[in-house]
């Protein structure tokens, strides 16, 4: 019988990556907590994005950082509302501090059917090699994108 479940979400998984994008390209922003950004998201292929960051802080006015993250997306629901969870990296600079790092990424998306909008909902968190005492472990933000 466990054979038999954990085949059964297999297929499903296997099924729902098959069908889990409705769009090619993704430009659009992201903001929440003390920072916004510009999005670019790009379909690899069936289930899987590449998804690149660029970002300025509210708080400080000499903060940049941009992020590439690599993506696996499967649908919830239906095929217009999507998980996504991924890993990458980011570079950035603050106040004369210089800051490499990684990141991950968890979120829910809505894909608005018969219209080039998407909606999300994402946790982004960061941690530094370098310039230690900056992370990221509270990025909580909401996303549009206009899908192509």
């Amino acid at each position: 019988m466990k054979k038999i479940i954990a085949l059964a979400a297999c297929a499903l998984l296997c099924a729902g990556t098959a069908f889990s994008q409705n769009y090619t390209h993704a430009v659009g922003v992201r903001a929440g907590g003390s920072n916004a950004a510009i999005t670019y998201k790009q379909h690899l292929n069936r289930g899987n994005a590449f998804e690149v960051m660029a970002w300025f802080g509210f708080h400080e006015s000499n903060s940049f950082s941009v992020a590439g993250l690599y993506e696996w997306t499967q649908p919830v629901i239906n095929n217009d509302f999507n998980l996504y969870y991924g890993v990458g990296g980011h570079l950035g600079a603050a106040a004369s501090e210089f800051a490499i790092g990684i990141d991950a990424i968890v979120g829910l998306e809505y894909k608005i059917p018969n219209a080039p909008i998407a909606f999300s909902l994402d946790y982004k968190p960061s941690v530094n090699f370098v310039n230690m005492n900056a992370y990221g472990l509270f990025d909580l933000a909401l996303g549009i994108k206009f899908t192509f």
